[in-house]
Parts: structure tokens; C-alpha cells; sequence
């Protein structure tokens, strides 16, 4: 008798399980985006309140030599630097933002607050890059005219400082771009009370430190750092509330695990 061997298609086969993925490497990209946009709100705070802490406070008033070196100072570089970065860092963080509310939307379904935080973060980049323009003016601009003065002893060169602050373009590039920050900083806003923030008003402070970033440039020294603070605590508790929200896909954020 012929014993007959089964054909490998009738051989039994013996079922494959496939590894299910690490949680914690499954919601790696969400724990990601919260980390930096947490981190992008904290450092914008940061930078925001040193533009006025470190900037010299000279007496404008009258042109002297004094004027002169707190405008050629390393100071006056770094303090507007620390400006320039700061406002760069809103954009990101809006985009974090909005990230983090598609992500925790139901799949299909329009996410509260995620157009909002999209337009945020377009205006507040194009907002920035005109302010950076007036910014960048100041700086270099200011600060050559100052070394001018100081290497000839001719503080009457000093009077080009007004008329490179009030250069009509340059005014008109610099009070467009703060707009556009101002609206940022109330679409952030609407963006997180309507994606359900806790507190929903947690962006309010930073909206209204936008709004006035522009009129505060007319305050005393003493305003100008008050505001700051403002800014600053504004973006901390933007950062404390992308921190406190369950990361989307865990089981905080979805069904108990168990």
C-alpha cells in the first residue's frame, strides 16, 4: 500500500500572530507634538518678556553720548533679538495647536477650533516676518547711527533715529505685521475655548496681550515690561493647558484601559 503525503496546500498551517504595537510608541507623534508645542509656548514667553528686560532705558529725550551707547550696545542687539524670536515662535506653536485638536477629533468628523488655530498660525507668521522687518531696522539701523556718534562726539547725528523709526514704509510694514499678531492671538483664543480647553478661557490673557503688543510701544519702560509679564504668563498657560489634555488615543483621552 502507497501512503500518500498531504499536499502542502492541505498540510495544517499554524496561525501567525502579529506583535499588537507599543502604546507608548503608537502615541510617540502626539506625546511629540504636545512637547514641542508646550516647549515652542514656553520659549515664546520667555524671549517675549527679555525684549523688555534686557532693552536699556535711556533718557530719549535729549540726544547725549549716554543715548548713544545704550543704542550701540550689545543689549539693545540681544534685547531686540529676543523680539524678533519670540514673535517667530508663535506661528509654531498655533500649528502645534491645531495639530493637537485634529488629532483628538473623532475620525471623519470636523475638529472645534482647528480652522481657527490654522488661520493663527498663517497670520501670525506673516504678522512676524513684517514686524521683524521694523525690527531688524532698529537694531542695525539705530545702533550704526549710534556708533557713529559715539566715534565722532556728535550726539546732533543721534536725530536720524526718529526719522529711521518714522520712515512712513517701515511704520506702515511694522503696525500691518503687529495687526496680523493681534489677530493671531484671538484666533489662538477662539481656537481653544472652542476645542474645549480647560479652562476654556486659558487663551484669553495671551489674546490680549497681542492685541496690545502695538499700543504698549507708546508706554513708559515700566509698561512696556508690565506687558511682557502679560505676553509671558499668557503663552505658560497656553503651554500649561496642551500639558494638562489627555494625549489623543490613550486611554485618558478615550476608553479605561482594562
Amino acid at each position: 500500500m502507497t501512503r500518500t503525503t498531504p499536499s502542502p496546500a492541505a498540510r495544517p498551517t499554524t496561525p501567525t500572530s502579529t506583535p499588537a504595537p507599543s502604546p507608548g510608541k503608537a502615541h510617540a507623534p502626539a506625546r511629540a507634538t504636545v512637547a514641542w508645542t508646550a516647549t515652542g509656548a514656553v520659549a515664546a514667553g520667555v524671549l517675549l518678556l527679555l525684549f523688555p528686560v534686557l532693552r536699556p532705558w535711556p533718557d530719549e529725550s535729549v540726544p547725549s553720548l549716554a543715548l548713544a551707547e545704550s543704542f550701540a550696545s550689545d543689549r539693545w542687539v540681544l534685547a531686540h533679538l529676543c523680539g524678533i524670536a519670540g514673535l517667530g515662535l508663535l506661528a509654531p506653536t498655533f500649528l502645534g495647536l491645531r495639530t493637537l485638536l485634529r488629532a483628538g477629533a473623532p475620525p471623519g468628523s470636523a475638529a472645534p477650533g482647528a480652522r481657527a488655530a490654522t488661520v493663527a498660525a498663517a497670520t501670525a507668521w506673516v504678522g512676524a516676518a513684517l514686524s521683524s522687518l521694523y525690527f531688524g531696522a532698529e537694531i542695525f539701523g539705530i545702533r550704526t547711527i549710534a556708533q557713529a556718534a559715539l566715534r565722532t562726539d556728535d550726539t546732533a547725528l543721534l536725530a536720524d533715529v526718529e526719522a529711521l523709526r518714522l520712515q512712513p514704509s517701515a511704520m506702515a510694514l511694522f503696525g500691518v505685521g503687529l495687526a496680523l499678531v493681534a489677530a493671531a492671538g484671538v484666533l489662538a483664543a477662539v481656537a481653544l475655548w472652542r476645542g474645549g480647553s480647560r479652562p476654556r478661557w486659558v487663551g484669553v490673557p495671551l489674546a490680549a496681550g497681542l492685541l496690545l503688543y502695538l499700543p504698549q510701544f507708546f508706554g513708559t519702560p515700566a509698561v512696556r515690561v508690565g506687558h511682557g509679564v502679560l505676553v509671558a504668563a499668557g503663552l505658560l498657560l497656553v503651554a500649561w493647558a496642551v500639558r494638562r489634555a489627555p494625549v489623543p488615543g490613550t486611554p485618558t483621552a478615550g476608553h479605561p484601559e482594562g
